[in-house]
């Protein structure tokens, strides 16, 4: 059992690298991310989740290169700073919001 659940984990993980991979793809061809903020942010976010999805994959196969230690530290490095941004864009809208909310009252 413990065997089966450990092999559909890598599946899923697999399966969610690929269309992350996919995400990044498609938004790159298909949309004009870079002409806004919130745009540029999307990429930024996905692109970041993407490569940590595939790096993380491909340790399941080659559990130990070095160039994938190194790669997998920097994709987790692009994290903390997209997760920043994010957060910092939810509080500016809030506080743009919040700002009308009074202005109209």
């Amino acid at each position: 059992m413990r065997d089966a659940l450990f092999d559909l984990g890598n599946v899923l993980l697999i399966l969610t690298a690929l269309l992350a991979d996919a995400c990044v793809v498609a938004q790159a061809l298909l949309a004009r991310w870079w002409q806004t903020p919130a745009g540029r942010h999307v990429m930024a976010f996905q692109a970041v989740l993407a490569a940590m999805a595939s790096l993380w994959a491909l340790r399941v196969w080659l559990p130990d290169e070095t160039w994938l230690l190194t790669a997998r530290f920097v994709a987790f490095a692009g994290l903390p700073v997209v997760l920043a941004w994010r957060l910092a864009i939810i509080i500016r809208t809030w506080r743009a919001k919040r700002r009308e909310h009074r202005e109209a009252q």
